[in-house]
C-alpha cells in the first residue's frame, strides 16, 4: 500500500485524517466509486453494511443509466466540511478500509487476530471485482454477491 506508516501487525495507523468520500467516479476508469459514507466513520460492522449498501445504490444509479455519471471525481472533506474533487484511487480506498477494520479490531468488535489490512484486500478485491461484472453484465446483482461474500467473511471475525 505505499509509504504509509503501518503498526507492527501491518494495518495502517490511524493519524486521524481519514477524509469523507463522495459517490461519483467514472464508471470506464480503475476508480471506482464507493458511497457517501465518510470512510473514517467505519467504526462498526452495522457502518461497514452501510457502506455496502450506499455503494450498491450508487453503482445501481450508473450501472442502470438511472443517473448520468459526471466525470471521474471522489471528493474528500477539508477540515472546514466542503468538498474538494479529486480522485481516490483504490489504493487508498484499501488503506481506509483497513483503518476502519482496525478500529473494530481495537474497540473489540472484531476478534484481536483479525488482519485488517487483509480484510480490507478483500473487500477492495470484491468492490472492484463485482462493480467490473456488474457493469460488463449491467446486473447489480453480481456487485451485491460479492460484497455480501466479502462482509460474510468480515463478519466471521466477530467478537460478539
Amino acid at each position: 500500500m505505499g509509504s504509509e506508516d503501518h503498526d507492527d501487525d501491518g494495518s495502517p495507523m490511524d493519524h486521524g485524517a481519514c477524509p469523507g468520500v463522495e459517490a461519483m467516479a467514472d464508471p470506464s476508469s480503475d476508480t471506482l466509486c464507493w458511497g457517501r459514507l465518510p470512510l473514517c466513520s467505519l467504526d462498526s460492522l452495522e457502518d461497514l453494511a452501510r457502506w455496502r449498501d450506499e455503494i450498491i445504490g450508487v453503482h445501481r444509479h450508473m450501472i442502470l443509466g438511472a443517473v448520468a455519471a459526471p466525470d471521474a471525481a471522489g471528493c474528500t472533506c477539508k477540515g472546514d466540511g466542503s468538498l474538494i474533487s479529486r480522485l481516490v484511487p483504490l489504493d487508498t480506498l484499501e488503506a481506509w478500509l483497513a483503518a476502519g477494520l482496525d478500529r473494530m479490531r481495537k474497540n473489540g468488535e472484531l476478534v484481536l487476530d483479525t488482519n485488517p489490512a487483509r480484510l480490507a484486500m478483500a473487500l477492495t478485491a470484491a468492490l472492484e471485482g463485482g462493480s467490473l461484472l456488474a457493469r460488463t453484465s449491467r446486473d447489480i446483482a453480481r456487485l451485491e454477491a460479492a460484497l455480501d461474500l466479502a462482509l460474510s467473511h468480515v463478519r466471521s471475525y466477530s467478537a460478539r
